[in-house]
């Protein structure tokens, strides 16, 4: 994914230093995700965090059904890799 690519935290890109963060979102019947907030981040500082806050726009995801129906809100832990 390019856009993940770009969103690489710069200084972190320089030094070469991979990283991931988690972050909590809501999955909307849409596929989009809503309310994401960081909850793990490594290492820490280097601003992975936010980059996966920025690239959050572009994922998609398919809610979580009950009785057949999707469920709107759902939240799910999203983990976002750099290497």
């Amino acid at each position: 994914m390019g856009e993940l690519r770009r969103l690489h935290p710069p200084s972190a890109f320089r030094q070469r230093i991979g990283g991931r963060a988690t972050l909590s979102c809501r999955i909307r019947i849409d596929t989009r995700l809503e309310a994401c907030r960081v909850i793990d981040e490594s290492p820490p500082g280097m601003g992975f965090g936010q980059a996966a806050l920025e690239a959050s726009v572009y994922f998609r995801f398919q809610p979580p059904t009950r009785d057949g129906a999707p469920v709107d809100g759902h939240e799910a832990p999203i983990t976002v890799l750099w290497p």
